[in-house]
């Protein structure tokens, strides 16, 4: 593996005799701050969205199986950035031991692109499957469990066999900066195509065809039912077409800058804005997914009515058994019952 060592200008602030190689500068801390807020954010969405899936049995399905694998990416990026974050403003060693500045190193430069790389096949995957479920009506998550089980292996295995074979082959080198983000740069502009290709174009042009072949499916559907009834079937089936469809150009907007970005490795300026957008499409995929697909919706929804029902209940009792009070400061005074005599 190919390693490239350079240093930052660093006179104002560092000291020769303790370079402290992994602390941030000021200026490298100021320019994350937004990130940091956004990813704080993040953090609160994901949590209030996995309280759904904990407390409501009715969307722990099968079928959304890659909706979850999808967001667990989302928690690998946010930790990712606190644990560089942390690492990088409180790290006040002046010789670290060189093993662990090359694990940071590797873990700030590669973790990122991974997950995101991982993150356009996993919606691939959903989209094939939706695709399939539409179009032939087959419950892809029983009829195909053994290829879903390959599918997730090779997603997960080959962009991380891809990352290696080109850092062992020297294709890729790792660039050490001290006090600043480490980067991946390349040797090469073929790797850099064949980069752009399987991590950018394929995957994203594999999902526009497949969104196209589900919204002429569900379109040459509705022009042949238009005289006669509409099933539920196709109504659920062109609200999933159009749900994933706002969902994709929402995501594509804010993910692809920083994919792309990194496959030619730009310049610092560019990759800290492209990465803030990265960040805020992190903090709004639980939001957009909950909005979008009418499952959370419902699961929301009966949510709200238990808590409600239950406060009201609780409310109720308590209006019910009321504790008896008594005035204080007040005295009863009771009459001995008269006595009549006869005289």
């Amino acid at each position: 593996m190919n390693l490239s060592i350079t240093s930052t200008s660093t006179s104002n602030t560092t000291n020769d005799t303790c370079p402290t190689p992994l602390l941030w500068p000021p200026k490298e801390v100021d320019s994350r701050k937004s990130r940091l807020i956004v990813c704080i954010i993040a953090v609160f969405v994901h949590t209030i969205f996995w309280l759904q899936p904990i407390f409501c049995s009715s969307i722990r399905q099968k079928s959304m199986q890659w909706i979850y694998v999808y967001l667990v990416t989302d928690i690998f990026l946010i930790f990712r950035f606190f644990f560089t974050y942390i690492v990088r403003t409180t790290t006040t060693d002046c010789e670290p031991d060189p093993a662990w500045i090359t694990f940071v190193c590797y873990f700030d430069a590669t973790f990122d692109n991974y997950f995101n790389v991982l993150e356009v096949y996993i919606l691939l995957a959903l989209n094939i499957c939706r695709y399939i479920q539409i179009a032939y009506n087959v419950n892809v998550y029983q009829v195909y469990k053994k290829l879903l089980v390959i599918a997730h292996v090779s997603i997960y295995a080959l962009t991380a066999i891809s990352t290696i074979i080109q850092l062992v082959f020297g294709w890729a080198q790792l660039l050490i900066i001290f006090r600043s983000s480490c980067q991946v740069t390349y040797t090469n502009i073929y790797i850099q195509v064949f980069n752009i290709i399987t991590a950018f174009a394929l995957p994203i042009l594999l999902n526009v065809v497949v969104i196209y072949m589900s919204v002429r499916h569900v379109r040459l559907t509705s022009t042949l039912q238009r005289a006669t009834h509409v099933s539920a079937r196709e109504k659920y089936n062109r609200t999933l077409v159009i749900q994933f469809l706002i969902f994709y150009l929402i995501w594509v907007s804010l993910w692809s800058p920083n994919v792309i970005l990194y496959q030619i490795s730009g310049g610092t300026n560019l990759v800290g804005i492209f990465r803030l957008l990265n960040s805020i499409e992190i903090a709004l995929d639980p939001i957009i997914l909950a909005a979008l697909d009418v499952r959370f919706c419902q699961a929301w929804r009966r949510m709200f009515n238990r808590i409600k029902s239950e406060v009201l209940k609780h409310s109720v009792n308590q209006g019910r058994i009321g504790p008896t009070t008594t005035r204080p400061n007040m005295f009863s005074i009771k009459t001995a019952q008269l006595r009549t005599t006869v005289m």
